[in-house]
């Protein structure tokens, strides 16, 4: 199951409500049931019912009865559903602690370890700004950001046509998009180029993102 998909279905407080609520469950839960467990409504139930079953989380059949009659819809979790879901449960628990304590500034922090971790060691020499410019864009074409470029004097443009965490981006820009910040800013910082000024602007279109390696001072 693709990232993007997998955060989709998860980003919504309701529906991890909803799935912790199959997997306590001794057996397989209806939609009144669900609702009386969660406290949502139950067209609001089967609303996010039918997304989880849709990425894979949730599956559904009709319940074992002796009577006759149309047989109730009861719903269980999936063996790979439950899998799937721990780093993308764990991300979005995360970012949502985050977002309510103002940790922009933790998530940035955090993005520039990980660009440390992806290139231990700083330069020996600083990096041609070409280099550096190949370097953001070999990662972020490997994340899956699909970049282009563009060059302007000095300065370079690449615009980010995609982003895999974009659910929880969409939802938290303050989080997700600061640690992708970091990221670029510790990636200039590895390649030894402090005059290089790394800028994000998220969603200048409903899907691009926008980097600009700017010279300092301009």
């Amino acid at each position: 199951m693709p990232d993007d998909v997998t955060f989709g279905a998860l980003a919504v407080p309701s529906r991890r409500q909803l799935l912790q609520a199959l997997r306590s469950a001794a057996a397989p839960l209806d939609a009144a049931a669900l609702a009386a467990a969660t406290g949502l409504h139950p067209n609001t139930v089967r609303f996010h019912l039918d997304v989880l079953i849709r990425t894979g989380f949730v599956r559904e059949s009709p319940a074992r009865q002796g009577r006759r009659g149309r047989p109730r819809t009861v719903y269980e979790p999936t063996t790979a559903g439950t899998q799937d879901t721990g780093y993308a449960l764990l991300a979005t628990v995360l970012v949502d602690h985050l977002d309510s304590t103002d940790g922009g500034e933790a998530a940035r922090s955090a993005g520039r370890a990980w660009a440390h971790r992806l290139r231990p060691k700083p330069a020996d020499r600083p990096d041609d700004p070409q280099d550096i410019t190949s370097t953001v864009t070999a990662l972020f074409t490997e994340f899956g950001f699909q970049p282009t470029v563009t060059a302007d004097g000095g300065d370079t443009r690449i615009t980010l046509h995609a982003c895999p965490f974009r659910p929880l981006a969409e939802n938290h820009p303050g989080i997700v998009c600061a640690m992708h910040l970091g990221l670029l800013q510790g990636l200039v910082e590895q390649g030894g180029r402090t005059a290089i000024d790394a800028r994000l602007t998220p969603f200048v279109r409903p899907h691009e993102c926008q980097v600009d390696l700017v010279t300092a001072g301009a």
